[in-house]
């Protein structure tokens, strides 16, 4: 089973790529799913306390989550100035950044076999609460949210499931998630005894296109659903 959640981009976002340097700043389409799980735990613990966060954290970590995008995306590309403050001398210099467009809205599924009602209550408030994904700014409108036996096929494959069907062209979107073995202190940024692994933590997503236009300054996809 499936806890599907429906979201409406109210502006452009972005979703900062795993091997993007602070200069070039490329973008995903769409937040990865250690973005979606600490977005849950940061919405616990504001919402009820440290321990909720712990107890939402051992809940989702381990899950399988699943994206279906909207049939069309543009992503802006887009040159700007950002402070550096490397041996904390502040000072300018150039940065590339991507913010992405959708005409439509993000659905994100989260697989809830074997949790209880009380539970996937309690999963539905955390997503309602949640108004941006990743970088602040990013925000999304909660639309619904609905529980699913079985996913369609619009949503995206995993290349780690053999679950691929290579049947237009198509990008691979290179995404980090909690590892399983992960504990509490290890995310937790205020802990300085624990740092998180980066182990066993790629996720490989394939978005497949049936068209796409490029431009000066934007890049276009049309998305096959």
């Amino acid at each position: 089973m499936w806890l599907e959640v429906e979201y409406i981009p109210t502006s452009l976002f972005s979703f900062k790529d795993i091997k993007a340097t602070n200069t070039a700043a490329t973008s995903l389409l769409f937040p990865t799913p250690f973005g979606v799980k600490m977005a849950l735990i940061s919405e616990a613990i504001k919402e009820f306390n440290l321990e909720k966060g712990r107890e939402v954290f051992e809940l989702i970590k381990g899950r399988e989550i699943k994206y279906n995008l909207p049939a069309e995306a543009v992503v802006n590309k887009t040159f700007g100035r950002i402070n550096d403050l490397r041996n904390k001398i502040g000072r300018s210099k150039p940065a590339y950044r991507e913010y992405v467009y959708f005409n439509g809205s993000l659905k994100l599924a989260i697989n809830i076999d074997d949790i209880n009602q009380e539970k996937i209550e309690l999963l539905k408030s955390l997503f309602l609460r949640i108004n941006y994904f990743g970088k602040k700014g990013s925000f999304m409108q909660f639309k619904e949210s609905k529980i699913i036996d079985n996913l369609n096929d619009n949503h995206l494959k995993l290349m780690s499931n053999g679950e691929i069907d290579f049947k237009f062209k198509s990008i691979i979107q290179q995404t980090e998630d909690i590892p399983i073995d992960a504990s509490f202190e290890a995310i937790n940024i205020y802990n300085e005894n624990e740092s998180l692994s980066r182990d066993n933590n790629e996720r490989l997503y394939v978005v497949n296109i049936e068209k796409t236009l490029s431009g000066d300054g934007y890049q276009y996809y049309k998305i096959s659903n």
